[in-house]
């Protein structure tokens, strides 16, 4: 129940710049089929925000259509021109550095907000969750709602539990972090 769709951006004339193929509307009709087909699906994506003719008002739009959405998780980055490219060739990259660090910063601000609320949802329920390793103090796993080395972690007290990495565990979550989760075994 994850799926990462890499959907970019939200503003139809930056989607169009980036020869994506689809639009906005598009892609938000996608999303609520698929949380209707699949209610507890864990949406993640990918932004680029700072593409060649981005405006302050289209970045706007970014904000509120992630608000909207409300990923489970997101990743943001930056554009650089990447050579041999369509835009490379075609589109100057005007927008500042310091421009497009603070969209994305201002971006991943507001998911930091939004994982906080989902995972905090996720306390006194149960997952089946994959133990990955042993780090200080923790056992880390990530549920399947979380890719490897990019997601949340699960992380469960040394302290009295005796898991082996590569299995999995049912996991009580007792608390959560903006991108962590804490928990017991069930």
């Amino acid at each position: 129940r994850y799926l990462d769709i890499p959907f970019q951006h939200s503003s139809d004339a930056v989607l169009k710049n980036m020869r994506r193929g689809h639009t906005s509307g598009e892609d938000l009709e996608l999303i609520d089929f698929i949380r209707k087909e699949i209610p507890d699906i864990t949406l993640r994506t990918t932004i680029i925000t700072g593409h060649p003719g981005e405006t302050a008002k289209e970045c706007g739009n970014l904000h509120r259509f992630i608000e909207k959405v409300r990923f489970a998780r997101l990743g943001v980055f930056t554009y650089s021109e990447e050579e041999g490219t369509w835009a490379a060739r075609n589109l100057k990259d005007s927008i500042l550095e310091r421009t497009k660090k603070e969209r994305a910063d201002a971006l991943m601000s507001l998911q930091q907000n939004i994982s906080k609320v989902l995972n905090e949802n996720k306390i006194g329920r149960s997952f089946k969750v994959l133990i990955d390793d042993r780090e200080g103090e923790y056992y880390t796993g990530r549920t399947e709602g979380d890719s490897p080395e990019i997601d949340n972690e699960v992380l469960v007290p040394l302290s009295g539990n005796n898991f082996n990495t590569g299995e999995f565990y049912q996991v009580r979550i007792t608390g959560a972090g903006e991108f962590d989760l804490f928990g017991e075994p069930v």
